[in-house]
């Protein structure tokens, strides 16, 4: 799955998914617990989200993301047909800008020919 598409999205500054899914589990060293717990202290939505998750059993989690993953890239590839559907299917308003160009060339010619 494409970086940008991923809701996860573990660059930089970030935290991996998979660590937060082993600290919401509980299977995290007390090391690596505060420093989640750090991250998220420092994180306004992260950490709303990830308070919101620990509500839900481990196993629903996972279902939640890829569910969440697919409804972003299936959105993201509509909005992307859409774009290109507004401009490459739109033939008549090319026609229209070519009549009112070649209105505005026959308007030059004849304003300079009649002086």
């Amino acid at each position: 799955m494409s970086d940008l598409n991923d809701i996860w999205n573990s660059g930089k500054g970030k935290l991996p998914e998979e660590k937060l899914q082993a600290y919401l589990e509980g299977k995290l060293s007390a090391e690596e617990s505060r420093e989640v717990e750090l991250w998220l202290s420092e994180e306004g939505m992260e950490s709303d989200a990830a308070e919101g998750l620990s509500e839900l059993p481990p196993g629903d989690t996972n279902k939640i993301v890829g569910k969440l993953n697919a409804d972003l890239n299936k959105t993201l590839a509509s909005k992307r047909k859409r774009r290109t559907k507004a401009i490459g299917e739109n033939k008549w308003g090319w026609v229209a800008i070519i009549v009112i160009l070649l209105l505005c060339i026959l308007a030059y010619f004849v304003i300079n020919v009649a002086v």
